[in-house]
């Protein structure tokens, strides 16, 4: 089985596949978008050629013109959107601010009007409180009664 000299060994070849043969059809230049520099089935006159690169230019410039307007277009709603930010702080910190002012102003009568407000409620609310002891009282009786 193996490979000496003293032994014969066979040789099988196969063939893998069928032989290729390759024609040059296109040549662009660059890498699939450039101009074509040679084709073997459509042939152009140099006034085809002129006017098809004349019309890849404007494309390309069309493009780029598009390009810089859209640019354009989202750096001026950028500053649209931060101008309404800052107004927005603005007017909240105002707002704040006035409210700040208020309570400053306010605060020791606000103090005296409260102190007020509770001498009162404790003014009405004592009489509140005996009617609530009498219905507690009647509850109790109630309770008596079960017991």
């Amino acid at each position: 089985k193996g490979n000496n000299k003293s032994q014969k060994s066979a040789l099988k070849l196969v063939e893998i596949g069928p032989r290729l043969r390759m024609k040059l059809v296109k040549v662009e230049r660059g890498l699939g978008g450039g101009d074509v520099m040679y084709h073997a089935f459509i042939k152009k006159t140099a006034a085809e050629v002129k006017a098809q690169k004349k019309k890849v230019e404007e494309a390309a410039a069309l493009k780029k013109r598009r390009r810089e307007e859209q640019d354009s277009n989202v750096a001026a709603k950028l500053a649209a959107k931060e101008e309404k930010k800052a107004a927005k702080k603005a007017r909240r910190e105002e707002r704040e601010k006035e409210a700040m002012d208020a309570l400053r102003k306010g605060g020791i009568s606000a103090a005296q009007s409260d102190d007020a407000e509770e001498e009162e409620a404790n003014d009405s609310g004592s009489t509140g409180s005996e009617s609530s002891s009498d219905s507690g009282g009647e509850v109790d009786d109630v309770d008596d009664n079960w017991g």
